[in-house]
């Protein structure tokens, strides 16, 4: 076995109705870190969408303190209540770095990515390839974007959070109808309390800023759907769980 190879196990799921967790002895760091993050998640999303045709999905990251802070991967599919892809907007804030939301959310721009408050002023950070992407399947191997896609959101876990034995934020991708914004983009979700407390300061400007933006209904209209602007978070009946998906 390689530096580079993907043990099978990783890509066995633990099938649910509704729900595959595909569990990982090791963490999204460390798979960054040995370079092997793009084989992991190109393999991954060949199964799902290729293999088993499941192309409208809500992608899950979390680490089980449970288990060392090994890397899980939740798969939550077949919602009966997301039935239609996200409106084109005239705006895609993630596209449009001159619109004034995206330039008073946007915090860095690399090769491949750019980096970003959230857009609806919530606890969270968001990453986003500078291409126009819709699906993690999209980003291209051979130049290295989906690699870089991986280790820009660690960075900016690093950067913004820090290294804590404590606690390591989830993170979310959204496909197809599961989206509420087109852009492909990865959520990294904080508690309250961490965000208040080591986030939320340093950028605290910007926050107010983002937040009186949202009370102008044009900016609003531009890149915003209904659902991003009221962040509902619908119930998948009969499934269990409620997602992020906005």
């Amino acid at each position: 076995m390689t530096s580079l190879t993907i043990p099978a196990q990783w890509l066995n799921p633990q099938k649910h109705p509704q729900e595959w967790i595909f569990r990982c002895s090791t963490t999204l760091n460390d798979l960054v870190k040995t370079g092997r993050a793009a084989s992991y998640f190109r393999q991954l999303v060949t199964l799902l969408e290729d293999d088993n045709q499941i192309i409208n999905y809500h992608l899950k990251l979390r680490h089980n303190f449970n288990r060392n802070h090994e890397l899980d991967v939740h798969i939550y599919f077949d919602s009966i209540s997301r039935t239609s892809n996200p409106p084109i907007m005239p705006v895609c804030i993630s596209c449009e770095p001159t619109h004034e939301l995206s330039k008073t959310s946007l915090l860095s721009e690399q090769q491949y990515t750019r980096a970003w408050l959230d857009g609806r002023a919530r606890e969270k950070l968001i990453l986003t390839p500078i291409r126009h992407v819709e699906r993690l399947s999209e980003l291209i191997d051979e130049n290295g974007e989906m690699e870089a896609f991986w280790y820009d959101a660690i960075e900016l876990i690093d950067k913004e959070y820090g290294q804590h034995e404590n606690f390591y934020p989830n993170m979310i991708l959204n496909h197809g109808t599961y989206r509420n914004h087109a852009h492909l983009h990865l959520k990294i979700n904080f508690t309250k309390a961490i965000w208040d407390k080591i986030i939320a300061p340093r950028h605290h400007d910007r926050i107010l800023q983002i937040k009186q933006l949202l009370q102008d209904k044009s900016i609003v209209n531009d890149c915003l759907s209904k659902d991003d602007h009221q962040k509902k978070t619908y119930s998948t009946k009969p499934h269990k769980y409620n997602h992020d998906l906005n």
